[in-house]
């Protein structure tokens, strides 16, 4: 380069703090000429770079064509090695036609000569830099390629939202204004959730927290809050590191730490004026729960998700009262410009997964590794990736960190530089640094990069592995669909091979699809799916023969499919699915399990998931056979009592005769006191020999009624055939009477607490007292009417549905309700004659009081002081809201001196002080109110 280049491309400012725009244009002024120049420089450079900054751009920067042509670039802005072109066409507009056809071409070569010698390159012409159409525009645009380009240069800039994010603030401003406190937005990966969030947060002056389930999601999200936010306090709260935790405006923070009970109590409930919850279909981990029940942010909580599957979507929803504030479809924001366009290619895996284990819903990760990893399909991977992906940066998704190693080693020895980025790898940080600066062109890994980490260049992704979940598939593909400058589309490479579920990946990348009916026969032939028009999506033939045998096979359900899918669901539910969760949440309806086995019961009999009603309702039991359990377990001598283990048979095997019906009697005794939470629950102990022992409960409770035992009269009337019975000399009145007078003494308090509180949480008890406070309503009721109905209430149905057990019939009913009244009797709640009971007392109770679905335990508590204090002052402290749920509830005439009760009994309950109701608690909540 001779002396004239030299001195016309060097930077006149480079050594000053701050230039103004008037000192900028003189010292340039014999480079800027034209007008179009400097309105370019006045308009829009100076704004966007400021004082500091503009001192970059170099007007008239000039370069050599690849014909040693000298040429000159109208600014270039030149910093730490990286370079920007901006060309502004002058005020005669330059256009083939106005121009020489000559100068129109010269001007196109030099363009891509431009391009050519590594320059990113933008360019305008007057008319867009004057009009009000176009000048927001191109300031935007400037302003997002100095962000990727040169994101240090604007730090102290507040980011502007783009198009997508402003339709996202302004429904979460609607959704506020109607009183929202909660909400969870749906966007796809890389169309800047993070960003999102922090704009929002704008809108409150209080402290924010930033939570997050893994440390390279953090990392990388208060990088963009830093953007928003480049003079306030940032902190840091994980294991290892503990930044401005108390006295940062926003404090970043992994679950796993703030969860622990030392780290939240840190805390007060109402410290975060706005939590966002990024990747929140993980919300449902109990580890989520703790922090999201502790903390009651003033202005809002908002959770961010990229893939909300079908199978957890209600469980996230649930957790924000679902309420949805926005949803934006993978294909929307591919056809919008959000993201670029895929080219998929689906391709025939030789491998034959039918010889490989499937365990529950995943392949055997041992067995994959020895299909996987061979020779004949590295060799194929290679060749599709040097053909189809060019030898572009990429991620490989692989199936075990075992996979991943060979894989990498593989490439290596074809002279690609690869590594191994793996939950193993001990220098992980430093390995992802020095792939996202290019020192490798393929990471392969498993699961890692999923979410959170982003690498905006990548251009190629391998599917190594079978698809076993939309929302990995969706994850993967999300890393590659990030814009980038120079990229145009990402290209996958999935093999597919016959593994199960392989044709749902076609809906996965769909944006529709319907039925080919065969217009002369009219039957159904198969299902063509429609993908975005920006999109390829290519299938080996192969591999559509395979997909669409799937397709067939999916219609045609089996009881294996229906089995799996409902383990699936319980495993995720950590319990047993109700019909209503099985059409919300399963992959099949349960009329598709009502067609293959006849009804739910007999699908729960079948695999064995069927719950005895006799634990639960237990028939032909009164207090006077438990009384005589926990006297007869408390001596410790069975033998030659009707606790003998001749009469003992709970697992069926009865004996004939008189023996027969004594031992299945037994039974019914046996089982009511495990339901009480008296013994050991032969339930819980699998295949091991049963024992009949005390729980703590049961021998606490038999000491604290001693001297009951001791006093009542609890002989038997006379044997038949030599063999004893359960039939009492006294009525079972009599002994609902001396259990009611002895925990009523004062000196036997304890007693009483322990006594009700083992009822109560008997779900049967529970399910009772709600029946008569929520759906009767009255204070005498006649009894016949209680066992014809109580069975039929839907929330009690529900409970059957969910725990597998057989409704009742009405004859089954006169056999199973008096013990539950009973009990009531013994706790002074109802008084009872032959043919009608007298409800007394109003339970309060956090089995009653529990108004909303999967409510937080400690609002109940609340409820139940206010109503405790409304039992003894009448005096009304419920807000208006809180007093109509209750009347809901309970009947419009509930807190007024109408009301049939006045008479309270307040039962503390001991699952409400620790903290763990379960979804059985609130049945009633759900179905009754």
């Amino acid at each position: 380069m001779d002396n004239q280049i030299v001195a016309s491309w060097q930077n006149l400012l480079e050594n000053e703090n701050t230039v103004e725009l008037h000192e900028y244009l003189e010292i340039y002024n014999s480079r800027i000429t034209q007008e179009s120049e400097k309105t370019f420089v006045s308009d829009f450079l100076f704004p966007i770079l400021g004082n500091e900054n503009i001192k970059y751009v170099i007007p008239q920067y000039p370069f050599l064509d690849s014909e040693g042509k000298s040429r000159k670039i109208d600014f270039v802005l030149l910093k730490d090695g990286k370079r920007l072109a901006l060309e502004v066409n002058g005020e005669t507009y330059h256009a083939e036609g106005i121009i020489p056809n000559e100068m129109f071409d010269d001007n196109l070569f030099r363009q891509n000569e431009i391009l050519k010698a590594g320059y990113q390159l933008l360019r305008y012409s007057y008319n867009q830099l004057i009009s009000p159409l176009w000048r927001s525009r191109v300031s935007e645009s400037i302003t997002k390629i100095i962000l990727k380009i040169f994101p240090e240069l604007l730090s102290a800039r507040i980011i502007e939202p783009n198009y997508l994010q402003n339709e996202v603030l302004t429904a979460l401003n609607y959704y506020r204004n109607k009183g929202w406190k909660k909400g969870i937005v749906v966007l796809p990966t890389g169309t800047g959730k993070t960003y999102l969030s922090a704009f929002d947060t704008l809108k409150t002056n209080g402290k924010i927290l930033f939570l997050v389930h893994r440390l390279d999601i953090l990392s990388q999200s208060k990088d963009a809050f830093e953007k928003i936010y480049p003079t306030e306090k940032l902190g840091l709260l994980t294991g290892e590191v503990r930044e401005n935790v108390k006295d940062s405006k926003i404090l970043f923070a992994s679950k796993d730490t703030m969860r622990n009970v030392e780290t939240l109590e840190q805390f007060s409930r109402d410290e975060f004026d706005y939590i966002i919850v990024d990747e929140v279909h993980h919300g449902q981990a109990p580890s989520y729960q703790t922090v999201l029940q502790y903390f009651t942010p003033s202005f809002f909580m908002l959770g961010l998700t990229a893939t909300p599957d079908r199978m957890d979507r209600k469980d996230i929803f649930e957790l924000f009262e679902y309420n949805k504030v926005f949803e934006y479809s993978l294909n929307d924001a591919i056809e919008n410009g959000f993201l670029v366009p895929f080219n998929y290619y689906g391709l025939k895996d030789n491998i034959d997964y039918s010889k490989i284990k499937f365990q529950g819903n995943k392949y055997n990760v041992q067995d994959l590794d020895k299909h996987l990893i061979i020779k004949e399909r590295n060799e194929q991977i290679y060749k599709e990736y040097s053909t189809k992906g060019n030898g572009n940066k990429g991620i490989g998704f692989c199936a075990s960190v075992k996979h991943a190693n060979r894989m990498s080693e593989f490439f290596n020895s074809k002279g690609i530089p690869c590594v191994s980025i793996t939950s193993e790898s001990e220098n992980r940080d430093e390995l992802i640094k020095k792939f996202r600066n290019n020192e490798f062109t393929i990471a392969f890994t498993v699961d890692l990069f999923n979410e959170g980490v982003d690498f905006p260049d990548i251009q190629v992704l391998l599917f190594l592995r079978p698809t076993e979940s939309k929302t990995v598939f969706l994850q993967q593909l999300g890393r590659g669909l990030r814009i980038s400058s120079g990229k145009d589309n990402v290209t996958i490479l999935d093999f597919i091979g016959n593994y199960k579920k392989a044709h749902l990946i076609r809906q996965y990348l769909a944006k529709g699809k319907e039925g080919l009916i065969n217009p002369k026969t009219g039957r159904f032939e198969k299902i063509l799916y429609e993908y975005s028009p920006n999109c390829k999506v290519q299938f080996d033939t192969e591999v559509e023969q395979i997909l669409d045998r799937q397709d067939a096979q999916d219609r045609e359900i089996t009881k294996e499919d229906l089995i799996s899918a409902y383990y699936e669901l319980a495993e995720k539910l950590e319990r047993k699915p109700t019909q209503e969760e099985i059409n919300q949440q399963g992959e099949f309806k349960v009329a598709k399990y009502l067609n293959v086995f006849g009804s739910w019961v007999k699908f729960l009999r079948e695999i064995g998931e069927f719950t005895e009603m006799n634990y639960i309702f237990p028939p032909s039991v009164h207090l006077g056979h438990i009384l005589h359990i926990l006297k007869l377990v408390k001596k410790k001598k069975l033998n030659d009592t009707l606790l003998d283990e001749k009469y003992v048979r709970l697992r069926g095997n009865y004996d004939e005769g008189e023996l027969g019906i004594l031992q299945r009697s037994t039974k019914y005794k046996i089982q009511c006191a495990m339901e009480l939470g008296l013994l050991v629950d032969d339930r819980k102990l699998g295949n091991q020999e049963f024992v009949l022992k005390f729980t703590p409960d049961g021998e606490k409770l038999a000491d604290l009624f001693s001297e009951l035992l001791k006093n009542i009269n609890d002989d038997f009337k006379t044997k038949k055939e030599n063999i004893p019975n359960w039939d009492m000399t006294e009525s079972t009145n009599y002994f609902n009477q001396q259990i009611y007078s002895f925990i009523s003494k004062p000196k036997n308090s304890e007693a009483k607490i322990l006594f009700q509180n083992l009822c109560i949480e008997m779900p049967a008890i529970s399910l009772m007292v709600n029946y008569l406070l929520k759906i009767l309503r009255k204070k005498t009721v006649m009894k016949n009417y209680i066992y014809e109905n109580f069975f039929k209430t839907p929330f009690i149905t529900s409970f059957c549905d969910q725990n597998g057990i057989d409704v009742s019939s009405d004859e089954g009913a006169k056999r199973r309700c008096p013990l539950l009244l009973n009990i009531l009797e013994s706790m002074g709640i109802i008084n009872q004659t032959s043919r009608e009971i007298i409800v007394n007392k109003f339970v309060i109770s956090t089995e009653t009081l529990s108004l909303v679905y999967k409510e937080d335990y400690k609002d109940i508590d609340e409820r139940i002081e206010k109503l405790w204090n409304y039992s003894l002052t009448k005096e009304i402290t419920f807000p208006k809201h809180g007093q109509s749920i209750l009347k809901e509830t309970f009947g419009k005439e509930f807190l007024t001196e109408a009301y049939f009760l006045t008479e309270y009994e307040k039962i503390i309950s001991r699952k409400a002080s620790k903290g763990i109701l379960t979804s059985n608690d609130f049945a009633f909540a759900k179905f009754a109110a």
